[in-house]
Order: structure tokens, then sequence, then C-alpha cells
């Protein structure tokens, strides 16, 4: 019996480890698509199907640990998988024996799988909230087996209870260690590709696409590029009047509104403390143009609310770049927008300076 119920142990863990190399922290979505529901659902019940076959049989019962899977299910993918689940367990136990046992599992997992499900939606510690859903499934199974088969030996229950917990907790802890494993995973790659504060590229990252953009090697095809350089006018007299802090809101502002004013396709990043840059790959020049208009107005004619309740109304100054993607000096760009954004402060601020040689093209 212990092997056996060693064998289920190693499966289970086997299982949700793979599970959660695959799908990663999606595997613990609950808010999915049906489909994905569905497929993920099957999965759980299928390893409890799978758990039935390295049972141990007592009777007309079977013991295994078939319950786990439903409970992790019930307790990380809501009530539509935890159904599924139940659904697929039965299907498989029915089709394994049919016998008096067999419909008695019906219950039993429909049972488990609800009482699972409103006991993981409880406000309680997480381990608490495991520790109760097993024990209400070991004196379940515990109930069955003195009904179904008279079996009362004290140890057969003991070992039981005891691997059902060490399987659930241990899988537990499994599941918890990867979700949050893949959580600073993402939060590492967020940290080294974004600017924390702004939600735009950081500098190493837009230097690496802008890079990549000059050797044609990003994912698109490019056939013209266009380069955007923008200045906050007078953002020391910000800082100066309002308190670092309160820059910072308005650098959170200016990321939101490029990311909101910008193409889908266009790269956005923060090159330095208040100068952002916009990559627009297949840009023409008019269009390039009017992405930078509206920028210049859209940071213009909207006020800014900072968090002592003051709002301020700031401008920014653009410089642009564009080449046709013929050029042998597209890697100039970088160099051309910032002259041009020289320009456009030198001029007046509050303005777009388009590189000369190509503001002929302009209406």
């Amino acid at each position: 019996m212990l092997r056996d119920l060693f064998i289920n142990l190693t499966i289970l863990v086997t299982f949700h480890y793979l599970l959660m190399l695959v799908f990663k922290e999606n595997f613990l979505k609950k808010e999915d698509t049906l489909l994905r529901q569905i497929f993920k659902g099957m999965i759980s019940g299928l390893l409890g199907v799978l758990l039935m076959f390295f049972s141990i049989k007592a009777g007309p019962a079977i013991i295994d640990l078939r319950h786990i899977p439903l409970i992790l299910t019930a307790f990380y993918g809501g009530i539509a998988q935890t159904f599924i689940a139940a659904c697929v367990i039965i299907i498989g136990r029915l089709l394994i024996e049919a016998n008096v046992a067999s419909f008695i599992n019906i219950f039993s997992m429909i049972f488990i799988a609800t009482a699972s499900f409103l006991i993981a939606e409880r406000h309680i510690n997480h381990v608490v909230k495991m520790l109760l859903s097993i024990t209400m499934s070991n004196v379940i199974a515990t109930i069955l087996f003195i009904i179904i088969v008279n079996e009362r030996s004290f140890e057969l229950h003991t070992a039981y209870w005891m691997f059902s917990y060490i399987a659930g907790l241990f899988n537990f802890y499994v599941i918890e260690h990867q979700t949050k494993a893949y959580q600073m995973l993402n939060l590492y790659k967020f940290q080294a590709h974004y600017d924390f504060l702004t939600g735009v590229l950081n500098k190493r990252k837009f230097d690496e696409i802008l890079s990549d953009a000059f050797s044609l090697n990003l994912k698109q095809p490019i056939h013209q590029m266009s380069l955007i350089y923008l200045d906050i006018d007078y953002f020391k007299t910000i800082n100066d009047q309002y308190g670092h802090h309160e820059g910072d809101i308005v650098l959170k502002e200016i990321g939101t509104r490029l990311i909101k004013n910008t193409r889908s396709s266009d790269y956005i990043g923060r090159i330095g403390g208040e100068e952002f840059a916009v990559l627009l790959p297949n840009c023409s020049v008019e269009k390039t143009w009017q992405i930078a208009e509206r920028l210049r107005k859209k940071m213009a004619d909207q006020p800014i609310y900072l968090q002592n309740g003051t709002s301020i109304h700031i401008t920014v100054s653009i410089g642009c770049a564009y080449d046709a993607g013929t050029s042998e000096n597209m890697k100039q760009l970088p160099i051309i927008a910032d002259q041009e954004l020289y320009k456009a402060k030198q001029s007046g601020r509050n303005q777009v300076s388009f590189s000369g040689r190509k503001r002929e093209h302009l209406t």
C-alpha cells in the first residue's frame, strides 16, 4: 500500500511541475477563455483518472489520491475547471469498473468539488484553506471505506490520511513556489526592459531595438523609418518648484500620453531624465509630422494634476528625423533627431522641428 501511495505522490508532483513548466503562470488564471478552462479542467481530471490506475484495490472500492488534483483545481482554477475535472474523474471511474462504489463516487466527487471551491473562495490563509479541503475529503473517503467495504483498519486509514496530507500540501508548495518564481522572473524581465516610472522602454532596451531596426532585424519588415526625440520644456523648474515627487507624476503622465497617442507598432523609450524617444517603423514623412504635432498638442492642451491638487500645463519640444529605408545613413537618425530637438528648443520651445532635407515634403 505504501508503495502505491508513494507512486501516486510521485505522479502528482511530476504532473503539476510539468504543467507549470508548459503553462507557466497562465495555468493559474481563473479568468481565462472558455476553451482554455475546458482544456485545463480536462487535464486535471485526466490526472485524477491516471492516479486510479495506480490505486489500491479494497473490495469494490479504489483507494487513491484522485481528490488532490480536484482540490487544487478548485483552489487555482475556479468553478468551471473544477466541475469539468470532477466530470472527467467520474467518467473515468465508471469506465474502470461500474459498481456501487463507482456510483457513490459520483456524489463524493461532486461534493468534494463544491466544498473545495467554497473553501477556496473564503478569505483565509491559503495553507489553512488547503488543510480544510484535504481534511474534508479525507473524512468523506474514510466514511465511504467503512460503509462500502467495512474497512476499519486504523493503519490503512492513518496511512491514507498521511499520504493525502503530504500529497496535497507538497503539490500546493510546488505550485506556489513555481508561481512566485515566474512572477519574479516576469518582474526582472520588466525591470530589464522597461522604465519603472513611466512604463515605456528603458534606454538600454530602446537602443537595442534601434540597433535591430538599423540592421533590419525587427520582426516587421521596414520600408521607411522615422525617429522622434521629445524633451519636456523647463522640467527642472517643475522639480524645483513642486519637488521631485511631483516631477515623477509629470513623467508618468508623459509616458501615458505617449503610449495613447502613438501607433501600436511604434517603440517608445525614456532615454534621459526628461527626454523620450519614439521609433516609428514604416512611417511616412507626412504621418510622422502628424504624430509629432499630435503629441505636442496633447502635452500642451491637457493639464497634469499633481498629488498636491495643483494642475499645471507643460509643453514639449520635438525633433524628428526620417529615412526612406534606402539610405546608407540610417544610423544617423539619432544624431539628426537630436539636432532637430536642439533647433526646436532654440526656436522658442513647444514646437516640432523636422530634418531640413525633408521639410519640403511637409504640408
